[in-house]
């Protein structure tokens, strides 16, 4: 899946440090990070939670820092969060905006980021009182063994929050009925897990967590400028067309109907987020 800069989330954000685009998917964090939207579900998430003055907690698949600092803030002195990426670009940029956005002369937030792998956490067992992760197992080989990771280093008791899309759950009002699931379709079979959203409970179920959490947090389009720049319909449609899954004709057609329902002030589209939090039981 690509961005209206020809960026590769799919095959970019597994490996950002080898990508030709790593300040770019930087880039595109800070746009979603800025939507009203992104706010809302990651408020949500952080909520799931419950954290607490003096906890220890981890973000796996951290980024640029943003949920890190906002916990911190929340532990206070007396407690440490952890931000974890598997690139070395991510966790720079996190350390910088930690270092530059702190005030003159005040000590720096209970904060440390590490380069390191979610399928085998550098931690001890129990190290945490709780472990998030956003939109990072859609990425990953093996989202079982990174969610038993996250088990295994959070304490009996803490608790784990993951979110992540689900991207067979996009949907866009159009006429085409036939061309419009094969563009969404080569859009959910171009991420590595791209049906990981709805399978959160089931695997949350199978990691033997309890108490276990669900929330859905929708994203409505109302442009055509606005739902193309975040999922590059444009080039979903032609790689339709060029896997023989729709005609060219049918995939050029089904792009003029959504540009005249845009301009109309018709079009409408959407997309999900799910988000499952759990506790680790008691031994």
């Amino acid at each position: 899946m690509t961005d209206q800069h020809g960026l590769d989330l799919a095959g970019g954000f597994p490996d950002v440090d080898r990508s030709a685009s790593g300040s770019a998917l930087i880039a595109f964090l800070d746009r979603l990070q800025g939507s009203p939207w992104a706010r809302a579900y990651k408020q949500a998430s952080l909520t799931m939670l419950r954290p607490a003055p003096g906890q220890r907690l981890l973000d796996v698949g951290c980024g640029t820092g943003e949920e890190v600092r906002l916990l911190a803030e929340v532990v206070g002195p007396t407690g440490r969060v952890v931000g974890l990426d598997f690139s070395q670009a991510m966790i720079d940029e996190a350390r910088r905006r930690t270092i530059v956005g702190a005030p003159s002369r005040a000590p720096l937030p209970p904060v440390e980021f590490q380069v390191g792998d979610v399928l085998a956490l550098p931690f001890a067992d129990g190290a945490f009182d709780g472990c998030r992760a956003d939109r990072t197992l859609q990425h990953v080989a093996d989202p079982d063994r990174a969610l038993a990771e996250m088990v295994r280093v959070t304490r009996p008791g803490g608790r784990i929050v993951v979110s992540e899309p689900d991207s067979d759950t996009k949907l866009i009002d159009a006429a085409d009925r036939h061309t419009t699931r094969r563009v969404l379709e080569v859009m959910s079979d171009g991420m590595r897990s791209g049906w990981i959203g709805r399978q959160l409970y089931a695997r949350c179920r199978a990691a033997g967590l309890t108490e276990i959490e669900l929330a859905v947090h929708p994203l409505y389009y109302f442009d055509l400028a606005r739902m193309d720049d975040a999922f590059r319909l444009r080039a979903m449609a032609e790689q339709a067309a060029a896997r023989g899954l729709v005609t060219a004709e049918a995939a050029a057609a089904w792009l003029a109907d959504l540009e005249a329902a845009d301009a109309a002030g018709r079009f409408f589209g959407a997309s999900f987020i799910f988000t499952a939090a759990a506790t680790r039981p008691e031994v």
